[in-house]
């Protein structure tokens, strides 16, 4: 039923983008929303990804689209089988440890390597990520894939395109900051953060956009925490619909009319539209840490299974793919846990 209402709605976008950001365990959530769009035969052509996003970003990227979704089950099963030994009670503290201590530091100041006891090592995730992503495939251009990371020195923001880099596993790992492990060295400079924005896509020129922002984690704003995607979204609205509005200006104002200043505000100007589709699996930061820490076999089947639900009522929304009002640039929906928040 989602596709069959979808079809005709799809088909004005021409950018389908999917944004990715952490959470640990949580992003097996995102893992099943990319399986219900491939179901449904949508395939974003630009990605971004963080953290375990970004493991996710690369495994989709970098496999044919029918394969993508048995090497996100592959990924995802085998790393509940090699963290099942070690998901105790050090394990948990460490985390814990890290959510409350370190994740405004996130080893940016030291540089030094993690301490805790980290749910996989690193040796085991970088064998886990090269036995399932093609490097070749995700660096060949047929999806535009953008990596957010952290220097652990600097704490500048760094973001790897393969538009403008050609992306290794050190690219992902450095991206994919899990608690416990030491940064990654690329360039000779160490990374250890999460970092991704749907602000990103301002670096893409222009086009009417369908995109998918995926969160295992996303505090609703005002209930405590920092809802970064939100902020983001909220910001990347505004932009755009300025940008929006600049445009139905220039169409009442006659050439000849233009003069050097107006023409200088109508190159800011776009006709370009965004319709975002925000999805949240969590936003309780009760328990957090263990819900994070938790891969074991039933709970990531639910989360895979509540991101195929939350796509599939995103999809079959009669209203949700509608273009928006003329004088928006931007329009939002959003689920949270399954519930459709209110429209802004």
């Amino acid at each position: 039923m989602a596709r069959a209402r979808s079809d005709k709605s799809l088909a004005r976008f021409e950018r389908v983008a999917l944004v990715l950001s952490g959470g640990g365990a949580l992003a097996a959530y995102q893992a099943g929303a990319y399986a219900a769009l491939e179901t449904c035969g949508i395939r974003p052509n630009w990605i971004a990804g963080t953290a375990m996003g970004a493991i996710n970003a690369a495994i989709i990227a970098g496999n044919l689209p029918h394969e993508r979704i048995f090497r996100l089950r592959q990924f995802w099963q085998e790393l509940g089988r090699r963290t099942a030994q070690k998901r105790e009670t050090p394990m948990r503290r460490s985390v814990r440890g890290w959510l409350r201590g370190n994740i405004l530091a996130r080893n940016r100041n030291s540089g030094e390597a993690a301490s805790e006891r980290p749910a996989i090592r690193a040796a085991e995730l970088r064998e886990l990520v090269d036995s399932v992503v093609d490097f070749d495939r995700v660096n060949s251009g047929s999806v535009r894939v953008v990596l957010g990371a952290v220097n652990a020195v600097t704490s500048a923001e760094t973001y790897f395109d393969n538009d403008r880099h050609v992306l290794t596993l050190d690219h992902v790992l450095a991206s994919s900051v899990i608690a416990g492990m030491p940064p990654t060295i690329v360039d000779g400079q160490r990374y250890g953060g999460n970092a991704v924005s749907v602000a990103s896509l301002d670096d893409a020129r222009p086009a009417d956009t369908l995109c998918f922002v995926i969160d295992g984690f996303d505090p609703a704003p005002g209930r405590g925490g920092v809802a970064r995607s939100a902020r983001e979204i909220a910001a990347l609205r505004r932009n755009h619909d300025l940008r929006r509005m600049i445009s139905l200006l220039g169409e009442r104002v006659p050439p000849a009319q233009r003069d050097a200043d107006f023409r200088k505000c109508l190159a800011e100007a776009s006709q370009a539209t965004m319709t975002i589709l925000h999805l949240v699996h969590e936003g309780s930061p009760e328990q957090l840490a263990d819900k994070m820490a938790d891969f074991s076999p039933d709970t990531m089947r639910r989360r895979w299974q509540a991101g195929e639900s939350d796509v599939a009522t995103s999809l079959a929304h009669p209203l949700w793919l509608a273009p928006p009002p003329r004088r928006l640039g931007v329009v939002v929906h959003e689920l949270r846990g399954g519930i459709v928040a209110p429209p802004r």
